[in-house]
């Protein structure tokens, strides 16, 4: 009896645990859409994309094309601000503790 009582809250546990999620959407916050229409509409779009990063359980914006001479030139702050490094973060800790990374856009991607 406890084994069949034991297997079915497993099954039950199972059951919960394997049901389908709705993942969060990827959302591009508003402040960033003029900066990507203007990347599209340049010609030059080629291997661009933006990634979200969690450094300081903040949320930091990475915009990168392919083509660009730079890693990590125009980086945002989850509120639009565009970082400068050295003054407002040490680019050297960002680069070694941001974590978490999301791929919130790319070239072709619908507004």
């Amino acid at each position: 009896m406890i084994k069949r009582i034991l297997f079915l809250n497993i099954l039950i546990v199972a059951f919960i645990s394997c049901e389908d999620r709705d993942p969060d959407p990827i959302i591009v916050p508003e402040w960033l859409k003029p900066r990507l229409e203007e990347l599209e509409n340049s010609g030059n779009c080629f291997d661009c994309k933006v990634q979200r990063w969690t450094y300081n359980d903040e949320f930091f914006y990475d915009v990168y094309c392919g083509y660009w001479s730079c890693l990590e030139c125009e980086v945002y702050r989850y509120n639009g601000d565009l970082v400068t490094w050295v003054d407002d973060i040490d680019h050297a800790d960002y680069a070694q503790n941001k974590d978490r990374p999301l791929i919130v856009w790319e070239c072709g991607d619908e507004l």
